[in-house]
């Protein structure tokens, strides 16, 4: 009968803290969200951009299932799909002006999302990844 109770209290105990470990998992997760704020490049493939060479910062918001964006000097929009550490974007539309000052960082920065699988967010910073888990933009919060 006393390995009986042992058994249930010791059942009962992992239960309650498998059920204590994911609320925190859970929490931990969802914040901070990166959604619905607008991101500014700071970095692609390794390379900080420097603000003297472009009038404004490549920069990007994810709403909704929505991108939406500047790649130095087009306008950008299409959808993404994120799950857990995964993201995927669909096709992405972008303006055609040509601009000789943006255009190396330009071209950079859309091939890099084209090939972004992956992000996470750390020190205040969201990072792109490729398939081989490299960091290939590196985003900061645009502050108002």
């Amino acid at each position: 009968m006393k390995r009986k109770t042992f058994l249930f209290a010791l059942l009962t105990c992992s239960l309650l803290g498998c059920h204590s470990q994911r609320s925190v998992n859970k929490n931990t997760a969802s914040s901070p969200s990166i959604t619905d704020k607008e991101w500014i490049a700071v970095e692609i493939d390794n390379e900080k951009i420097n603000l003297s060479e472009v009038e404004q910062f490549p920069r990007l918001k994810l709403s909704d299932g929505k991108i939406s964006g500047f790649s130095a000097c087009n306008r950008m929009q299409g959808t993404y799909t994120m799950e857990k550490e995964k993201i995927s974007f669909g096709p992405i539309a972008i303006t055609k002006m040509f601009c000789f000052e943006t255009q190396d960082i330009e071209s950079k920065y859309v091939k890099a999302i084209s090939e972004v699988k992956l992000w996470k967010y750390e020190q205040n910073k969201l990072y792109f990844l490729n398939d081989k888990k490299q960091i290939i933009i590196v985003f900061e919060e645009k502050k108002l």
